[in-house]
């Protein structure tokens, strides 16, 4: 009888990851002279896919592609398989078996998914899974590999190791997480008395003990959690006949956000990849997103402009101008901004964030054949900054003006089960309310705004004139963050 996985004592929260989404990934090949598969009609495998909150939403979007997850953990397996027959995909399957016993057919693979288990598994299952992506991906296929990156994972390594012998004699899993939260604590508080400690463990503890249940048994109380240098993962990969292209996250190969000084020293070295490493050094990476394909496919390491007129571009920009400079600032996600004056750049821009949450052409932003050039000069230093995102295959994205607003089948279904829902594309939304979660309940695209209040109105102790603004509201927050789908 197989020995039961840890994952069946305690549930993995899995999500959508955006960074792991097709067209992320066909797009950053692209953009290095790779044609990848058209993520419309792709072969992807995931890795460890848990209960399928990753690729579920993939194959929702994308009907015309086929999906595999495998996973050890029955109880995940078993959830993702009834969530694919609640909402009668027939374009994607899951299955309860291990890396090292699963395989497939050479080549037959466009994009495969590994996210959250390289470092999180024995040797011999990390040189297996690096074996099945080179045997797996087709000829321009992509793999995307994360893994806890040294040096800088040393302090969490060192905590763990800590927490390791504390709860060793500890086997029921809630007991072994409720000591471990105790001597984080116990930690947390020694830090706060001794300046050295806490700067070395304290921000790391604090941020340990804060980590959800399924996060903190699996990652950090895991029996196995090895991180990696970046040149040691690019050997075993090269092994294999795999090369590295990029990090998932664009902006985390540049060296802008680094002193000149740095900048220069790290551009003196010729080899990109020791670059690469130089690069890790310096900002203590602790976490790579890495994106693999075949050794035999020659690479272009500098990403040429032109490519992207062939691309879409989105971004939920804001924008002012100041009094005193007149120069334009705009402002993206996660706070990072550009501050311009160039004509050219504030008009694109000012496009982009007002298409939002749709992604225009980028040969359509500019004004003719002569300016392209420098428009996609202009998006490709915003990606590299992590300003815009670019698309291969941009998400289908509705409109709150449509006359009966819809948001996806596994959007009602999450609706229904928690708070945290998938948009279109590819990123996590939380409900804030009630109305909210009911409203979407509601939103199958047969309901026109008076069917709408309706509904809403008949469970609601409320008037029809300030259920109707609530009601606006709600639907310009789905429309913002990319909920609503083509009528």
């Amino acid at each position: 009888m197989a020995q039961a996985s840890p994952y069946d004592a305690v549930l993995y929260p899995t999500r959508a990851f955006s960074q792991t989404h097709p067209d992320r990934l066909a797009t950053l090949a692209a953009l290095f002279g790779i044609d990848a598969q058209p993520p419309a009609a792709c072969n992807v495998l995931e890795l460890g896919c848990g209960d399928g909150g990753n690729l579920l939403p993939m194959a929702v979007a994308l009907p015309g592609s086929t999906f595999v997850g495998i996973d050890t953990s029955r109880r995940a397996i078993e959830r993702a398989q009834a969530t694919t027959a609640s909402l009668g995909l027939t374009n994607i399957s899951f299955r309860e078996v291990s890396i090292e016993d699963y395989d497939v057919p050479a080549g037959s693979v466009d994009y495969v998914i590994a996210h959250g288990v390289l470092s999180w598994v024995p040797e011999y299952v990390r040189k297996r899974l690096l074996a099945l992506c080179a045997s797996a991906l087709s000829a321009d296929g992509v793999a995307y590999v994360s893994y806890n990156a040294l040096p800088g994972g040393h302090p969490r390594r060192a905590l763990r190791e800590m927490l390791a012998y504390h709860v060793g004699a500890i086997e029921q899993p809630e007991q072994r997480m409720v000591a471990a939260r105790g001597f984080l604590r116990m930690l947390g508080a020694a830090a706060e008395a001794d300046d050295d400690l806490a700067k070395a463990l304290g921000p790391e503890a604090r941020k340990l003990a804060e980590h959800v249940d399924g996060l903190f048994f699996h990652d950090t109380l895991a029996e196995v959690n090895n991180p990696l240098y970046f040149h040691e993962f690019v050997a075993e990969a090269g092994a294999h006949g795999l090369q590295y292209l990029t990090e998932a996250e664009f902006s985390e190969t540049q060296l802008d956000a680094l002193p000149e000084q740095l900048q220069e020293a790290l551009l003196a070295i010729p080899d990109p990849l020791r670059r690469e490493q130089y690069l890790d050094f310096l900002k203590e990476r602790m976490f790579r997103q890495t994106l693999l394909v075949h050794d035999t496919i020659t690479l272009d390491r500098r990403p040429q402009p032109s490519r992207l007129a062939q691309l879409a571009v989105s971004a939920p920009l804001r924008w002012g101008v100041s009094e005193k400079t007149e120069r334009t600032t705009f402002t993206g996600p996660g706070g990072t901004h550009l501050t311009t004056e160039h004509p050219l750049v504030i008009a694109v821009l000012q496009k982009i964030g007002a298409a939002w949450p749709a992604a225009p052409r980028v040969a359509d932003l500019a004004a003719s054949e002569a300016q392209l050039p420098s428009v996609c000069a202009a998006l490709l230093r915003c990606f590299a900054a992590n300003l815009v995102r670019l698309h291969v295959h941009p998400p289908q994205v509705g409109s709150v003006a449509s006359p009966k607003p819809r948001v996806s089948a596994l959007a009602r279904l999450e609706a229904a089960q928690g708070e945290l829902l998938t948009t279109a594309r590819h990123s996590g939304f939380r409900l804030e309310d009630d109305l909210s979660r009911r409203l979407v309940a509601l939103l199958d695209g047969t309901r026109d705004r008076d069917s709408l209040l309706d509904a809403l109105q008949a469970d609601a102790a409320v008037s029809r004139a300030p259920l109707a603004e609530a009601l606006e509201r709600s639907l310009e927050r789905l429309d913002r963050a990319g909920m609503l789908l083509p009528g």
